[in-house]
């Protein structure tokens, strides 16, 4: 089963091709090169805020500004190759400038999800061994709380308005500062990004190519954290080659549906976290798009300025995303009638709501999956091929199998653990050679995911193994309850969780979140009912304001658990 290849079917003649998936630079550095090189005047990047007030830079505006940033960290910071600089910000130009230079510096990137905890964020820079930092200023308190425990010698500070014109950074500024007071005094001695920047071009016959003089596609240009659902949070070293080969494989897998250097992006979801940072941010600049940033998605109102200012062409989210937007007052077809692609992925893309996206708008969701270990994307439905509550293929230059507890092959048809081989896969966990013997086995990587593959080499994500329920001897997956509650109108989102019971062990429990007060228990039972067995359908159903959701849209099921509970 491991040399059977039936998904290539699906492959376009580009990457049925020897080699496909290998990017043409290896390095971040080259690739920007390469896209400034045919993209130079374009607009790259666009911050665009609630109220509709934007600001772009094009391809070369924002090499420029990642070379400067990268000559701050080597001349004025002395940083040397292989040193550590965190981030800690939201969509913004600040973001990606500061990703980029830290790339062209020949350092190494590690990006915080700024709704960390302080004790959060202390582990990961403790864990990474960062030097500096690019914080948003508006987290700017966190930081005084912990930089004292960590090695960071250096703080620079982003603003959401840097990049904007001078007159009207300075209203946006005050506004923020001074009318809403969302942005806090900060204690630590700290650095304005646009001032590092000022330092960085001040300095004449720079050679900035000369910084990475020793850096190589093998080279670790992430440490890209887990998220942490399964305990303290591990960093996965994630090489320029991985990243780039694994934005060349997504690419690959929707060339029918690109058009180099005119495709608008809405990047809604965090550039933090790798889905977007390799798939939006990374391959976007590849084929030349246009990405407009949205600093925060929540609430879904956010985007509504960013739908109406830009034709967007590609747009990705998840499920709780989708299903918000659909219950927004603004929400109009017309808004999404330029849409060419539209994917999902992150958590589980719930059947019903992706019926319900398609029918409002016209556009079909194509479910991906993929993790952090394998800088991105593993599989994803083929435009034109798509098969509701599958995650698709794999990807050119993947190879996926579904193994038993003995890591034999399980046939076709029959759940097993999703293991996976790919050139887009993580050295190790960042100091955690334990850890990463747990998950790499003889250059496999093991997801702990309980996975379905057809015949045709689509695959279904049943379930983590550690959210099964076992419900008197048989497991029950959670996905596939809330896949099933879903497609009932009125249902905006569901969690499922196993509880302990006296007679089987255990018994489902599904938590609702309504739009129609008029949909009722019964009503959730009966759906269960005639689309799963007895032992599958919830013994409870519950109705709730919320389901908490990881940003990446994974139900937290233990906190779930906890919160009803205890």
């Amino acid at each position: 089963m491991a040399d059977a290849k039936p998904w290539e079917q699906y492959f376009s003649d580009e990457a049925k091709a020897p080699g496909a998936g290998t990017p043409s630079a290896v390095t971040i550095p080259a690739m920007l090169d390469e896209v400034v090189a045919k993209f130079g005047a374009k607009p790259a990047m666009t911050t665009i805020l609630p109220t509709g007030a934007d600001t772009t830079v094009s391809y070369s505006e924002l090499k420029d500004h990642a070379a400067d940033f990268a000559t701050y960290l080597r001349e004025d910071l002395k940083l040397g190759t292989g040193d550590t600089v965190a981030i800690m910000s939201p969509n913004c130009i600040g973001f990606c400038v500061a990703s980029l230079g830290i790339a062209l510096a020949g350092c190494i990137g590690t990006n915080v999800n700024p709704l960390y905890t302080p004790n959060e964020l202390e582990h990961q820079l403790n864990d990474s061994k960062a030097k500096a930092i690019v914080i948003i200023d508006l987290f700017g308190d966190k930081l005084d709380k912990v930089v004292a425990n960590t090695g960071v010698k250096h703080v620079i500070t982003l603003s959401i308005v840097d990049f904007f014109p001078t007159l009207k950074k300075m209203l946006l500024g005050f506004v923020l500062k001074r009318v809403r007071k969302v942005i806090p005094t900060m204690a630590t001695a700290h650095t304005r990004l646009t001032d590092a920047l000022a330092m960085g071009r001040a300095h004449t016959g720079r050679d900035v190519a000369a910084y990475t003089k020793g850096v190589t596609g093998s080279s670790v240009a992430l440490y890209q954290y887990t998220s942490g659902t399964t305990g303290r949070s591990k960093g996965a070293g994630l090489t320029h080659q991985a990243i780039l080969t694994n934005a060349e494989q997504g690419r690959l897998m929707t060339s029918a549906v690109v058009r180099e250097g005119k495709e608008v992006a809405l990047v809604a979801l965090p550039l933090y976290h790798i889905t977007a940072f390799t798939l939006l941010f990374i391959s976007g600049l590849k084929v030349g798009g246009h990405g407009i940033l949205a600093p925060s998605p929540r609430p879904p109102s956010n985007l509504k300025a960013a739908f109406e200012k830009y034709e967007i062409t590609w747009f990705t989210g998840i499920n709780t995303l989708f299903a918000g937007l659909m219950a927004e007052p603004w929400f109009d077809r017309k808004l999404f009638q330029h849409i060419r692609f539209c994917g999902s992925g992150g958590a589980a893309q719930q059947t019903g709501v992706a019926q319900k996206w398609q029918e409002a708008t016209g556009v079909e969701i194509l479910q991906g999956y993929g993790m952090t270990e394998v800088s991105g994307i593993l599989t994803l439905n083929p435009p034109g091929e798509n098969r509701l509550g599958k995650v698709g293929v794999p990807v050119p230059g993947a190879e996926v199998r579904i193994v038993d507890d003995a890591g034999q092959d399980v046939p076709h048809g029959e759940p097993g653990e999703v293991i996976a081989r790919t050139p887009s896969l993580m050295q190790a966990y960042l100091d955690n050679p334990d850890a990463t013997e747990d998950v790499l086995k003889d250059g496999w990587y093991y997801s702990g995911d309980i996975g379905v593959m057809d015949a045709d080499g689509f695959i279904e994500i049943v379930d983590r193994k550690k959210d099964m329920i076992l419900v008197s001897g048989f497991n029950v997956a959670p996905n596939e309850i809330e896949d099933v509650i879903s497609t009932l109108p009125g249902v905006v989102q569901v969690g499922v969780v196993g509880i302990a019971d006296e007679k089987t062990g255990e018994v489902p429990v599904a938590f609702v979140v309504r739009s129609d007060d008029s949909l009722t228990e019964e009503a959730v039972v009966a759906a269960c009912r005639e689309a799963l067995t007895n032992y599958k359908i919830p013994r409870q159903v519950r109705f709730v304001e919320d389901v908490p959701v990881t940003l990446s849209g994974k139900v937290l099921r233990r906190q779930l658990r906890e919160d009803h509970f205890g």
